[in-house]
């Protein structure tokens, strides 16, 4: 493991193959002018308060992050050591964003975070950017992008936003600043180690104005971004400069990795297979559950891979993870107060493969079938000081097999413990209720698959048995699931 300086001491865990990092904070910042909290008239707790961006990020629940660039063109995932795939393998000859869409829309992708320069360095934008080479100070364009492929005059970027705004998919790049190694920069930093074949060599202070100038560029020329991806972070010296550009150009966007340079970060979760710890808290920095007692609100994003084995880029003879799995990766991270992030992983020929596709839409039919309708109740109660949230079926007993909660967190997430009881049909006691599940952070969403399986019921009572202030619940609802 490496460290690397960032707002505090970051511990960067690197994934396997793909050759990109998550961090994970070691401990939680004090004070910090991006955190807003109130007090708690009721307990006298501080209670962390989202953005109306972060919330209403949040509430998406599904995403892609696409995978495509120069990677996908070698054998490994992604660039690792001091490769640099040479430019005349990106040869997408049936490059089409609207197919990307389409297999989003299937799925029930709400944003989409395309990689517009990953490891390797390749750029899948024009760039007009211009450097010195070292030591000479020669001037040269940046001639690993796209416009000196065979893709020349083609802006994937551009074609990719065009796409998904017909498809109403909000928008997002990701962009390491901490790797390239076209320049032999790794932690953000050129290294001082023979250049390989590829290579440029340049200095540190030419790096950090390229990452600069076109992080500016992909800033600038698309709109308005949903999301930013930090995949690794930043250097200490790049935090400044790269919070003064966020908060010029995309200010509201969700920064993923991005607590100290935005007023809306999303945290990572610590782990790329799609679960989320249980209870999973949309407050606290750490890459991990979260803390329910912080006072700075970072939902946290659960990214994983359609393939197996956490490979992200395409791969000749990969396989898919079977939509069982993908259901469970859906209720341990959506169900979970987590948002999903799958992989949408393009072919050679810059398309999605067909059993590829099938699968994204089997997940979301799945989804779709489960959870776009609930069984509706006879009659709704509240009582309790919204603590106590009962469904009667009285007229109609239902057969229901799961229940799914969701916390109004427009003034902070407050409950932090809860039951949910049904009353079976043929109890002994017409009052008599028995649990079926109980947990702790509901936040977005939490769903509770019950142990005991499918039952005919009157009634299902929701109780909130702990919070730090009047608990407000935009949903409860009950399925039957196949």
């Amino acid at each position: 493991m490496l460290k690397i300086v960032v707002l505090l001491l970051f511990l960067f865990i690197s994934k396997c193959n793909s050759y990109s990092f998550r961090y994970l904070q070691e401990r939680e910042p004090g004070p910090s002018p991006w955190g807003k909290y109130r007090i708690s008239s009721k307990t006298g707790v501080k209670i962390a308060l989202p953005t109306p961006e972060q919330l209403q990020w949040q509430a998406q629940e599904l995403g892609v992050l696409i995978h495509f660039n120069i990677a996908t063109y070698i054998d490994g995932d992604g660039c690792t050591g001091q490769i640099v795939p040479n430019i005349s393998l990106f040869q997408p000859y049936l490059l089409n964003t609207d197919n990307w869409a389409q297999t989003m829309v299937d799925f029930g992708a709400q944003y989409a975070v395309l990689v517009g320069k990953h490891a390797c360095g390749f750029h899948m934008a024009p760039t007009d950017v211009k450097f010195p080479v070292n030591p000479s100070g020669r001037i040269i364009p940046y001639t690993y992008s796209i416009d000196y492929s065979s893709m020349k005059g083609r802006d994937v970027l551009e074609e990719f936003i065009a796409s998904c705004k017909k498809k109403q998919i909000r928008t997002g790049f990701y962009y390491t600043v901490v790797n390239n190694n076209w320049f032999d920069v790794d932690r953000g930093y050129v290294q001082n180690r023979s250049l390989q074949p590829g290579q440029v060599n340049i200095t540190q202070k030419t790096y950090e104005n390229i990452v600069l100038q076109q992080l500016r560029e992909i800033w600038t020329r698309y709109g308005k971004l949903e999301e930013i991806w930090f995949d690794g972070g930043y250097t200490e010296d790049m935090k400044g400069p790269i919070t003064a550009l966020l908060a010029e150009l995309q200010p509201q966007a969700i920064a993923f990795n991005g607590y100290g340079v935005s007023p809306n970060p999303a945290r990572w979760i610590g782990t790329e297979m799609g679960i989320a710890p249980d209870p999973n808290w949309s407050t606290g920095v750490t890459n991990d559950g979260g803390d329910p007692d912080s006072p700075i609100f970072c939902p946290a994003e659960c990214d994983t891979t359609l393939q197996d084995h956490d490979r992200w880029f395409w791969g000749i003879n990969a396989t898919l993870r079977p939509l069982s799995e993908l259901i469970q990766v859906y209720h341990e991270t959506v169900g979970r107060n987590c948002i999903l992030m799958l992989d949408l992983t393009p072919d050679r020929a810059g398309i999605i493969p067909p059993e590829y596709a099938r699968r994204y839409k089997e997940l979301g039919d799945f989804i779709r079938s489960c959870y776009g309708t609930s069984v509706t109740p006879t009659q709704q109660l509240i009582v309790q000081d919204s603590s106590l949230h009962v469904l009667r079926f009285d007229a109609t007993p239902v057969t229901v097999d799961r229940s799914v909660i969701q916390e109004d967190q427009t003034n902070g997430q407050v409950i932090r413990a809860y039951t949910v009881d049904i009353q079976l049909v043929n109890a002994t006691h017409s009052d008599q209720w028995i649990t079926v599940a109980k947990g702790t952070s509901v936040g977005n969403k939490k769903i509770d698959i019950w142990s005991i399986g499918a039952q005919l019921v009157n009634g299902v009572r929701l109780n909130i048995t702990k919070s730090v202030d009047t608990p407000v619940i935009k949903a409860f609802t009950v399925h039957l699931c196949n």
